[in-house]
């Protein structure tokens, strides 16, 4: 709810996708409208304010439509991108699967049902990659050809397909050139990383058990998994926290590690075969002892390999100091668990 005293101690702005690199919809403060339509399917919410004791309310609901778009369609990965052109529509422009294609024409597509279906690795078909402050884009080109023809009587078909990889996010885009046939379609989705339990410190055979029985003290085993096939990404643990509930990880819970500072004295780090995975471990008894059952969270940041101004090369940090970094990488949470201590 607005009004002219919440408004000085604190905001709300509401931005057609991520905050950092999209377009401010409206100003809770400033802007009149109270209904905001988002140009993909994200949209996001920040609220900040500079008194703690003194704050606005506010409440927001949301619905979702199908796009209108059936001729083209695009979906990111953590590895590859899949771009989709419908092949009656590639028919009523008079071109065929056999004259559509991509930065690298080695790379060839399939036929899916009624799709012409593109399969394109982002260490592949020349796909271009591209390193910004808050993203890493992953951008390759679709395009209509005809062989031996000088001039032509019909549109060509010309479609840049861009992945961008946002914190907490995979933002897609497609875009056409003015001189083509326009198409646009932004999806936003979620990086893939995975944590396991392994049995020891070689990480060859993971846990499957459910839940994982321990005993006190036991050392456990856990590695973290970015699933990608860039080997320039980097991965970098944040922040792990265990709690008794897998719902919820802020209250009665026992931090591990927190913004890069280790928490637990028993917290050890492990060699990892690869930059897209870490490896560490810890006691059970620090965190066992007053919970049995316990889960464990924890926040992983992709930086580019080398950059000196990144979140994996500062490692802990205070909440101060990463406010004012103008630097920010993509996160992603994963869960484990639950852990629980053998029966006496």
């Amino acid at each position: 709810m607005k009004n002219s005293q919440s408004c000085r101690s604190s905001s709300l702005t509401i931005h057609d996708g991520t905050p950092l690199a999209s377009a401010v919809l409206g100003d809770l403060c400033r802007t009149s409208s109270r209904v905001f339509i988002s140009s993909s399917n994200s949209i996001s919410i920040v609220y900040s304010r500079t008194d703690r004791a003194a704050g606005m309310d506010f409440s927001a609901t949301y619905y979702s439509t199908f796009s209108n778009n059936q001729n083209v369609s695009l979906s990111c990965h953590s590895d590859y991108m899949k771009a989709r052109v419908s092949l009656g529509y590639l028919e009523s422009l008079g071109y065929s699967s056999d004259d559509v294609l991509l930065n690298d024409p080695e790379c060839r597509p399939q036929v899916v049902s009624d799709w012409l279906e593109f399969r394109i690795p982002y260490e592949r078909c020349l796909t271009v990659k591209q390193v910004e402050n808050d993203t890493i884009s992953y951008t390759n080109t679709l395009f209509t050809h005809s062989d031996n023809t000088v001039v032509i009587y019909r549109k060509k078909l010309g479609l840049t397909l861009n992945c961008r990889l946002y914190r907490d996010t995979v933002v897609e885009g497609m875009y056409s050139a003015n001189d083509f046939i326009k198409n646009a379609i932004i999806q936003y989705g979620l990086y893939s990383a995975d944590l396991t339990f392994y049995y020891s410190s070689r990480f060859v055979n993971p846990v499957y058990d459910y839940p994982y029985y321990v005993e006190l003290n036991q050392h456990l085993y856990l590695q973290a998994t970015l699933n990608t096939s860039d080997p320039s990404l980097v991965l970098f643990i944040d922040t792990c926290v265990a709690s008794p509930d897998e719902s919820d990880f802020t209250r009665n819970v026992f931090y591990i590690i927190r913004d890069g500072c280790v928490k637990d004295p028993h917290y050890r780090t492990h060699q990892s075969p690869s930059n897209n995975m870490v490896r560490f471990g810890f006691n059970a008894f620090t965190f066992l002892k007053r919970h049995s059952n316990v889960y464990i969270q924890c926040k992983l940041v992709v930086c580019k390999e080398g950059s000196a101004n990144s979140r994996c090369s500062q490692g802990c940090v205070r909440r101060h100091k990463r406010a004012a970094d103008p630097y920010h990488e993509e996160e992603v949470h994963v869960v484990a668990g639950p852990v629980e201590m053998k029966p006496e």
